[in-house]
């Protein structure tokens, strides 16, 4: 933009929003930074749930197969001569 054809109130206008601009920019990167603490926060708590779920299903299995195996059982039942 040229200056030039500009008279001195929208010249400062002008620098006035550049200014601005420039702060602005400038804050960006403390944005970047929360939206990534943003980011780390959900992945912590989506891994704690699916930890969570997994490892409840997982002793839901061994406790199962635990019982399957620790069941006493008639031994005339398993063989048959």
């Amino acid at each position: 933009m040229e200056y030039k054809s500009l008279d001195i109130a929208q010249q400062g206008k002008v620098h006035d929003i550049r200014l601005f601009l420039k702060k602005v920019r400038k804050n960006q990167s403390g944005q970047s930074f929360i939206e990534f603490l943003f980011l780390l926060l959900i992945l912590i708590g989506l891994s704690f749930t699916l930890i969570a779920s997994f490892n409840g299903t997982v002793a839901k299995q061994w406790e199962a197969i635990i019982k399957a195996v620790a069941l006493p059982s008639d031994p005339a039942d398993d063989l048959e001569l």
